[in-house]
């Protein structure tokens, strides 16, 4: 009785730590949360005309982007949705934002908001932003696509319409470089809008 009851524990032992093995080698990684950041970088030597207050965005991206996972693209056809690397919020925000915080620093102004603070101020001007592609490759480049306006709200006046592409080579595979090459991609698309608000504006 007694052997069979010592035989009886070891094999529950056993199953214990077994069950605790395929628990710790079953067990899914955390995700990591990632967020797009504005520039460092200094002003362009230009001042934001006087009587401008800008509203960036709304901002469309493109349908497979609306997601909190970060998408990447093979180099053909196929996109993947990671789990373990999401956006902290929503991207299209976090691109106004961006954005807007590039404007206020390379055009030397705190009259710049991104659509969803717009009760900070009444804008005069906007920029419409439409992400046509936001392609990630992890082993090769970023590929930013964007048609963006400028328009008057005192008349719903259109002053300019233009597509920018923009290519960036990865700084490193991973997806804190890719997120990094991101950033530095919208830095170089508020470049382009800053400079033809200084142009456009009166």
């Amino acid at each position: 009785m007694k052997e069979k009851s010592r035989i009886t524990r070891i094999a529950y032992v056993t199953i214990s730590v077994g069950a605790m093995m395929l628990t710790a080698c079953g067990r899914t990684p955390p995700a990591k949360f990632y967020t797009l950041q504005p520039a460092q970088q200094s002003s362009m030597g230009q001042s934001m005309p006087r009587n401008l207050a800008l509203a960036v965005g709304p901002v469309a991206i493109p349908a497979a982007m609306d997601r909190a996972e970060i998408v990447t693209r093979d180099a053909g056809n196929e996109i993947s949705f990671s789990e373990y690397h999401r956006w902290a919020g929503p991207v299209q925000q976090r691109i106004a934002a961006v954005i807007s915080q590039n404007i206020g620093i390379l055009l030397v102004t705190d009259r710049v908001t991104p659509f969803t603070r717009e009760n900070i101020f009444q804008p005069t001007h906007r920029v419409v932003i439409n992400i046509n592609r936001f392609d990630s490759q992890l082993s090769k480049e970023f590929l930013l696509d964007a048609t963006w306006s400028i328009k008057e709200l005192k008349g719903n006046k259109l002053l300019l319409v233009q597509n920018s592409i923009i290519r960036e080579s990865l700084a490193s595979s991973t997806y804190e470089g890719l997120v990094a090459t991101q950033s530095k991609a919208l830095a170089a698309l508020s470049q382009k809008i800053a400079g033809a608000l200084v142009e456009v504006v009166p």
